[in-house]
């Protein structure tokens, strides 16, 4: 069996574990869960269908600030609450990438809407795409510093130490006129809306497939998310941290040290 993962393409031999009802095989040298070195989150992202790039985009956006904010899909109601940072996956022509983005607030006036700024000077090294990871074009996974996010801003605010998050399939060209077709929450893109668990970055963890609430709804597959698993590796690792090893749960998060295969 052979995936790529992290910095390189890892070769895996027979010897596997089981944990958290799944088989999963250790982690390779120096990569926390998900593949993600140190300083790095990894993000799998878990559709009903193959991706669809030419109707849809797939986001994941975290509130970095830690007021505990979960993004949502109508964000127009509370100023954007919870958007801090994104991971956008677009495609088109056949390719597809994967892009980091900053929510920037006007300091004069905060009740405007934040501006989406690409962050165009991210290195491959800073952000990887895996756009099949499972094989079968359901599944695609992103492994990012979590630091990309503090560019965009001459004097950007501090990345909290616990970010919130949720996924969405949206439609339309620009974040301006986007249309939200399906969220990790109940309602998909209506109410009721998602609660994100915690999750410490200066922590490792893996938070195991979550599965999204809106499965009942009538939704085109290639945009209805079936779940989201998000792993860290924190940089530098604090002797209070959970190390990348054992198991543990706190903060609604489940730790272990196998990577997702």
């Amino acid at each position: 069996m052979i995936r790529k993962l992290g910095f390189g393409l890892v070769v895996l031999t027979a010897v596997t574990i089981v944990a958290c009802g799944r088989q999963v095989t250790p982690n390779p040298v120096g990569l926390g869960p998900g593949g993600a070195p140190e300083g790095f989150m990894s993000v799998f992202f878990d559709v009903s269908a193959p991706f669809n790039f030419s109707n849809y985009q797939y986001w994941i956006i975290f509130d970095t600030t830690g007021d505990g904010q979960t993004p949502s899909t109508q964000p127009f109601n509370n100023n954007y609450a919870g958007y801090s940072a994104a991971i956008e996956v677009t495609g088109g022509g056949g390719a597809t990438s994967a892009r980091a983005i900053r929510f920037i607030r006007s300091s004069t006036n905060p009740k405007i809407p934040p501006v989406p700024f690409y962050l165009t000077g991210v290195t491959p090294q800073q952000l990887q795409y895996f756009f099949n990871s499972n094989g079968t074009g359901t599944e695609f996974n992103v492994i990012f510093q979590r630091s990309i996010f503090l560019a965009g801003q001459s004097s950007p605010p501090p990345l909290a130490r616990n970010w919130t998050f949720n996924a969405f399939t949206t439609q339309g060209n620009s974040f301006n006129n986007m249309t939200f077709v399906d969220s990790m929450g109940a309602g998909g893109p209506n109410q009721p809306q998602y609660v994100s668990p915690t999750l410490p970055t200066y922590q490792c963890f893996d938070t195991n497939p979550l599965y999204a609430l809106s499965s009942g709804l009538i939704i085109d597959p290639p945009a209805q998310i079936v779940s989201t698993e998000i792993a860290n590796n924190p940089s530098p690792v604090p002797s209070a941290a959970v190390p990348c090893s054992g198991d543990t749960t706190a903060d609604g998060v489940t730790r272990h040290a196998a990577s997702r295969m």
